[in-house]
């Protein structure tokens, strides 16, 4: 195509394109279109195609040179993209300058942002750290414990709250004697002193509530003041002094289940003894723990990649990571103070900055996955419902690109991994596996 292209750098990764597109393309798009509106017109007086031309033009005239002018903006800015190793990380913003004719040359700007140019660090020469661990016959007996654990049989008991009951237990929060509905329960249900999973304020508010319901009874009334710790993701809350007024309802006692045929048959181990059944949790076991195993070494590796590496992101990719963010946010808390919003810009670059760097990883070294991987990908899972994703990816083409794009994050991964340098760590099985 006969075309004029002037490139401008603008701030950042910004560009903008400015493409004349000389009136010969346009003669020679015309003729075709006019051919086209021609053949598929079906006007009254006329057989179908037969049309004269100036019947077509008066009728078609706008929309054919609608067409053409749609047909040479995207052909001339697929070509100057091309010829000028440009990839454009946003969708373009068009501006025309001079509308375009078979007398008058199309002009047009176009703005957008470019994919960053870097170099990765050779992948060699990064070192992973990866977990050295061995189970041992307590981690085995652990696990038999919580597996135990969650098939406990409860009974409502009228005794005095000890370690290991379960307790139902309503909870009012109060802060300066007004009532926070956000952190006030019903029914809220609890293990006391079971081990507890979380951040610091889940941590220490259940600690609290484990601390003053021993010894307690049903129908008992507590009222209790906590110093909620300066981490709580609220920052309107956190560091500040909450009272609980606490309404146990509840209290039960456990029974737990023994270790014998009877047990093993309702986890569909039937006719297994102890051994067999230390044997088939210990393979489940090894089967998690490659499992984490393999998340640690790809986080290591995500944060030596982003050591290694610095650039620019486009702000369009960036702006889209944080309102996905920050709406999975706000789904869990109602309002975003400042501080937050700034540790979840944080998260947000940080995941722009890692895709980018996946993506020149996956183009480098020709990582890819088709239609027909992504059929395989299903077929070789234990999904029992395999087939009717199979039949859905056929129909709905996001279905398929999600799976495709699974595939190639797995073979960037697992690509990095086979060329780095691994740094064994000694830890214990329950430091990996939580």
């Amino acid at each position: 195509m006969k075309k004029n292209v002037k490139i401008e750098n603008q701030e950042g990764l910004k560009r903008s394109l400015e493409i004349t597109v000389d009136k010969e393309n346009y003669a020679s798009i015309f003729k075709s279109s006019i051919l086209d509106y021609t053949r598929n017109s079906n006007i009254p007086g006329f057989r179908k195609g037969k049309a004269p031309e100036n019947i077509i033009l008066s009728k078609y005239g706008k929309n054919i040179h609608a067409d053409i002018i749609g047909k040479l903006v995207n052909r001339s800015l697929d070509e100057a993209l091309t010829e000028n190793n440009l990839e454009p990380a946003s969708p373009h913003q068009l501006d025309i300058k001079t509308e375009g004719s078979s007398t008058i040359d199309l002009r047009f700007v176009a703005n957008f942002e470019v994919y960053p140019n870097f170099e990765l660090s050779n992948l060699k020469n990064i070192t992973i750290e990866e977990p050295d661990v061995d189970i041992e016959e307590v981690d085995v007996m652990d696990v038999i414990k919580n597996i135990q654990n969650q098939h406990v049989k409860w009974s409502e008991t009228s005794s005095s709250i000890t370690p290991g009951n379960k307790v139902i237990l309503d909870y009012k929060a109060a802060i300066d004697d007004q009532e926070n509905k956000d952190l006030s329960r019903d029914n809220y249900t609890l293990i006391v002193d079971e081990k507890i999973k979380g951040d610091e304020s889940t941590v220490k508010l259940l600690e609290m509530f484990y601390e003053n319901l021993t010894g307690k009874k049903k129908n008992d009334d507590l009222s209790v003041d906590f110093n909620m710790p300066k981490s709580f993701a609220n920052k309107e809350i956190a560091g500040k002094k909450i009272n609980f007024k606490i309404k146990i309802k509840q209290i039960f006692s456990g029974t737990k289940p023994d270790l014998n045929k009877d047990f093993y048959k309702l986890l569909g181990l039937e006719n297994s003894n102890d051994e067999e059944f230390k044997k088939s949790v210990s393979d489940q076991m090894k089967i998690e723990l490659e499992n984490r195993k393999k998340s640690n070494m790809t986080a290591s590796l995500n944060e030596r990649l982003l050591e290694n590496v610095s650039f620019d992101v486009p702000n369009y990719l960036l702006e889209g990571e944080t309102k996905i963010i920050q709406d999975q946010y706000k789904g869990m808390m109602k309002d975003l103070d400042e501080v937050t919003k700034s540790e979840l810009d944080k998260i947000a670059i940080k995941r722009v900055r890692l895709n980018l760097i996946y993506r020149k990883i996956a183009k480098s070294n020709n990582i890819t996955a088709t239609d027909q991987d992504a059929i395989s990908y299903i077929n070789q899972s234990n999904d029992p419902s395999k087939n009717e994703i199979i039949t859905k990816m056929k129909e709905d083409k996001s279905i398929a690109n999600q799976i495709k794009h699974k595939i190639i994050e797995d073979g960037i991964v697992n690509y990095a991994l086979s060329v780095c340098k691994t740094e064994k760590i000694k830890k214990k099985f329950n430091e990996v596996v939580t």
